[in-house]
Parts: structure tokens; sequence; C-alpha cells
């Protein structure tokens, strides 16, 4: 009966519609979705659709409406909103409208009614064992605190897996590794009240037996094993497993690391294990070539050689050149798994000339840096350095005063320590459409050696990136620096510094165009600096991202000097293709609120942020 009322709708409100050519669907749209957003239905939909626009230039295909194509997406929607809670949801008569373009605007009303909530959730282990005497206090409260499903919150089939699944592996981890979880779950439709118990059945307890290590030739059996986080008569556990492999990736030495245990009908007690591994190339190499606004035609080299000096270090060798760095030649020994198995020692000499607007310098000198991997989103480092540095600019007096030297001199040495933090959770990596980054970076010059210039310098930076809906992403970024000198209130050395301006700063100057200028125009850059930015992303198509975004920022010659009413802005539009090695792409930008107002044009590969 609903169908052929819709059907006789379709008549009446789309004259010669079903006479002569059913419309293609230039838009869905949604009504009455207070808890799923749009975008996420839409993604959920088997219907396409799009305007003339995008079918001539894009390649885009717009369906046709018909009932049937109506009546499975009905469905559909009725699906994902019982997955999340709303048995209830009903849906009203939907809304047509054809446009000028004769093309049909499709809206869905939707009552999602109340959500079934979770009323009360029980443990219950091999129908006679308390929960609490199976499990610990500590391992109850992790299991209340990072269960998904929560007392009076609404019930969703995802969670509820999900849970499942963690309390499975927090029971395997214990030692049982033929664990199983069931449940008992009731919902009360008319309360709309969800009662769940947890049945855990752990079997007998089980134990890792002997480990056997494959396919390793260069790296000796002794530093896997040292990797492992189990050894031979202890409890089996999936957690130990994951860890383990996840300690012999961070060696470096291998594509392929897995471990299993062999399981088998009969359930034995005591598990052999299986690692299995695939080495990598003892020697790998990378070229490339390209072009960009400011550093010009750019070529790079690298070669890795691995089990060099110790079975598991590597040494690399790298050779760039650019407009901004004419030559930039570096080697790098690294030694994984010194202390802890995510961390890593390397040894860094190298020698480098940069060529940039604001001066010209030569830096040769080595760093030894540890590099500890907390987790996969967390890292940090520390670095202690030692280089000459050779400019074409002179120090201020002061500062060839501390050092006891010739104020004409533009040869000088330094030696510190910088440590960083690093916390991302975007995803994905290349190209984020979601999650946030924070790094810190600080760095103590004249630690080491005592008659080095002395200084303190730190940078800032926190990104965000917001997906409001399919296609469509919002972020922004606020990066702050801070330089002084511990001995005087001079400006640091200049490739100390901080510049604004360019394709990773306020896009509307060019590379260190924004700051302090000497009286020929030449920038002298400062020791306080303040940026901001924030950037609309489109998918137009697969391949294709319109941009539109705002810049701010300025550089000021003191320390401890933001001003937000000496701010410079500039505002612009960008045009990026998609690749495997994240977005390539043109932005377009001019200062605002500036009575020069030219436009910059910037070529990046990957998002400026």
């Amino acid at each position: 009966m609903r169908t052929l009322t819709l059907i006789i709708l379709i008549c009446f409100v789309l004259p010669g519609a079903v006479a002569q050519e059913l419309l293609k669907i230039r838009k869905v749209t949604f009504k009455g979705n207070s808890t799923i957003s749009s975008s996420k239905l839409e993604e959920e939909l088997t219907i396409k659709s799009a305007g003339k626009l995008g079918e001539r230039y894009f390649g885009k295909e717009a369906d046709r409406f018909t009932m049937p194509v109506y009546e499975e997406n009905l469905e559909r929607l009725r699906s994902i909103y019982q997955k999340e809670g709303f048995l209830n949801v009903t849906f009203g008569k939907p809304t047509l409208k054809v446009t000028a373009s004769n093309r049909l605007k499709l809206t869905f009303h939707i009552d999602e009614g109340p959500p079934v909530k979770l009323e009360e959730v029980n443990y219950q282990v091999d129908s006679i064992e308390g929960y609490q005497h199976f499990f610990d206090k500590k391992l109850q409260r992790k299991v209340r605190l990072q269960s998904h499903l929560k007392i009076n919150k609404r019930f969703r089939d995802e969670w509820f897996y999900a849970d499942k699944s963690f309390i499975n592996e927090e029971v395997n981890n214990l030692g049982y590794a033929y664990a199983q979880v069931n449940y008992k779950l009731h919902v009360d439709t008319l309360s709309n009240k969800a009662f769940l118990t947890w049945l855990i059945i752990k079997d007998k307890p089980t134990y890792f037996g002997e480990i056997e290590v494959q396919g390793n030739e260069r790296v000796p059996t002794k530093k896997v094993m040292k990797q492992l986080r189990f050894k031979a008569g202890d409890a089996w556990s999936k957690f130990a497993i994951d860890e383990s492999q996840k300690q012999i990736y961070n060696l470096g030495m291998f594509r392929v690391a897995s471990i299993k245990s062999l399981m088998s009908d009969d359930k034995p007690d005591t598990l052999s294990t299986l690692v299995v591994l695939k080495e990598a190339p003892r020697l790998t190499s990378r070229f490339g070539v390209g072009y960009g606004r400011e550093d010009k035609f750019r070529v790079f080299g690298e070669a890795q050689y691995m089990s060099i000096i110790t079975k598991t270090g590597r040494v690399n060798v790298l050779a760039k050149h650019s407009a901004l760095e004419p030559y930039n030649f570096q080697l790098n020994f690294t030694q994984p798994a010194v202390v802890f198995p995510f961390n890593s020692f390397s040894v860094n000499p190298f020698l480098r000339k940069q060529d940039e607007p604001a001066y010209t310098a030569v830096r040769q000198g080595v760093n030894f840096t540890f590099l500890q991997h907390f987790t996969e989103r967390f890292n940090s480092s520390i670095n202690f350095y030692y280089e000459d540095v050779s400019s074409d600019s002179t120090l201020v007096s002061p500062q060839k005063m501390a050092l006891g030297g010739d104020s004409e001199s533009s040869n000088y040495s330094k030696s510190g320590v910088a440590v960083g933090f690093v916390f991302s959770n975007g995803m994905p990596r290349l190209d984020p459409v979601t999650g946030y980054s924070l790094a810190i970076n600080i760095k103590r010059n004249g630690t080491l050696i005592e008659e080095s210039i002395p200084f303190y310098r730190s940078l800032v930076e926190f990104k965000n990136y917001l997906g409001l809906k399919q296609g469509l992403t919002f972020a922004y970024k606020v990066k702050m620096g801070l330089a002084f000198m511990s001995q005087s209130d001079d400006l640091v050395p200049l490739e100390e510094r901080f510049y604004a301006g360019g394709s990773y700063s306020v896009r509307g100057w060019g590379r260190a165009q924004l700051g302090p200028k000497d009286a020929s125009g030449q920038p002298l850059g400062g020791n306080s600096l303040l940026e901001g930015s924030v950037e609309a992303r489109y998918l137009l198509t697969p391949k294709i991202v319109l941009a539109v975004f705002s810049d701010a920022g300025n550089v000021w010659k003191s320390s401890f000097d933001y001003r937000l009413n000496d701010l410079h802005y500039a505002a612009g539009f960008s045009v990026r293709f998609k690749t495997p090695i994240g977005p390539v792409g043109l932005d377009f930008a001019r200062p605002v609120f500036e009575q020069e107002n030219t436009w910059q044009v910037h070529f990046n590969i990957g998002n400026p942020f």
C-alpha cells in the first residue's frame, strides 16, 4: 500500500517523469537525523547522486529514481539505525523536488525514536566461578574502563562486538588460549533497556613451549630471541606475541615477522611457537627529482646498507641538492634496541650548505641521537650535537665578546642538547582527515662546550583535523617559537632564528619575507614567532582536492615579544592531486589588509600542514 501511495505521489509531483523518463538524482538529504550524521548515512546508501557539471567534467554518474531503489535504501537506513540502538526508528514520506535542470532532489524524513540503553551488565566464568575471583582488581578496573558499553548509555552493535573481542583477548592473556566468550542478551522493547551477561568459558590453562625461529640469515637467532616478550614455560599470552612482533619489526631488519603458536583440535596445554621471518634486502637505494617554487630544481639520492658493524646496525648515505641547499651530505649509522626494544641510537656526521633569503651558511658537525618509541603515536628524542658554522653574516659584538673573538669573524662553533616530543594520531598518515598532532622541541646550546654560543630555542606546533562530512575536512594549526641568548639580549645566530612567509608558513609572502629587515630589505629573522592557519579541504573527485585557506603570522626581533595586533594575514585557494606519496598541488595566496597584495604561487608535495 505504501509503495502504491509513493508511486501516485511521484506521478503528481514529477509530471511526465514516469510516463517519459525517470529523473536522475541530483542530491540526497536527510531530516530528523540528530544522532547519526548525514555524511555517515549517505555513505551507506547505494544511491549515487550528481549534477550535470559533475557528470560532464568529473566522471560522476547519477542513478535514476525508482521505487525499488528507494525501498532498498530505506531498509539499509533502518538496519543502520537498529545497529546504533534505535529499534523503533520510523520513516516518513520522502520529499521529491525537481530542479530547474530537470534533476531530482530526494529527502529522507527520519524519526529516530528513543534508543535502547544498557541497564545492567554481568560476568559469569564457567557457570560456577565468580568474576571477582577470576579477574584481579586491576584487570576488573581495566575491563570496566576500556569497555565501550556503559551503564545508562546507548547500546550499539559495534561496541558490543568490540567488547566481546576485548574480553576474550584479556582472558587469552591470562594463559587461556582456548577461552571463549559468549553472552546472554535480553532487550525490553517497551522500556528500551538491555540486560547483558558475558559468559566466559576459560577452558584449561596453556603455556609457551618450544620456540623455533625460521628465515633469518644475517641476523643471529639470539638477537631475535632477545626481542621476544616470552620464553618457554611462560603462561601463554596473545599480548606477549603481538608485542614481540612489534619489537622484531623495530629492528628494521625484516620485511616479514610472523609469530604463531601451533594449536590443534586436541588442545595441548603446551604450545610450540614458530617465528617466521623474511629479511629485508641488505642494500637498497632511492633516487628522486622534483621542482618547487622556493627550492627550484631538487634532487636526492640515498643508499642503505644493513647488518654492518653490528649484526643489526645499518648505515644510510644521503646526498641532496636544491636552490635552498646547494649541497647536503649525511652519513647516518643507526643501532636499534640499544637499551630497550623500542629505542635506537644513531650517529650522524653531516656537511651542508644553506642558501636562504636571509643568509648563506656552511654547517658541518655530528649528531648523537637517542630515539624512544613509547607507542605508535608517541615518540621522543634527545640529541647531543656539535657543529662548526661558516656564515656570510657577522655575529653581533656581544656574542663575539662572549666567545673572546673578533666581531668581524663569521666562523663559530655550536654544541648542546635538543629534546623533542611528538604525538600524532592523525589518519591516514599522509593525508589526515581526523586526529591531531603536537610537536615540541627544546634546544639548549652551550651545554657541552662552555665557550659555545649560549642560547635557548623552543618550538611548539599543534595541528588538528576535523572530518565534517564525507569528502570535507577542516584543518588548522598553531605554531609558536621562542629563542633567547642566555648572556645577552641579542638575536641568536642567523641559522637558529625564526623566519615567516613561504609555502609552509604564511603563504601570501615569499620565503622569510615577513618580520624584521635591514636597510637593504634583507630578512633579519627574530627571536619570537607566532603563526596560525585554517584550511577547508573538499574532495571534488577521488583524485582532486580543492582547498581554501587563511594564514596569519609574524616574526619579532625581541624574545617574548608576541603582538597580536601586529600579525599579517593572507588568504587563498589550492588545487591538489592525491598520489600514493601524499597530495601534490599549487597554492595561490595573497596578503589581505596590506597595501601590497601580489599573488604568491607555491608548489607543494604534501599538505602544508
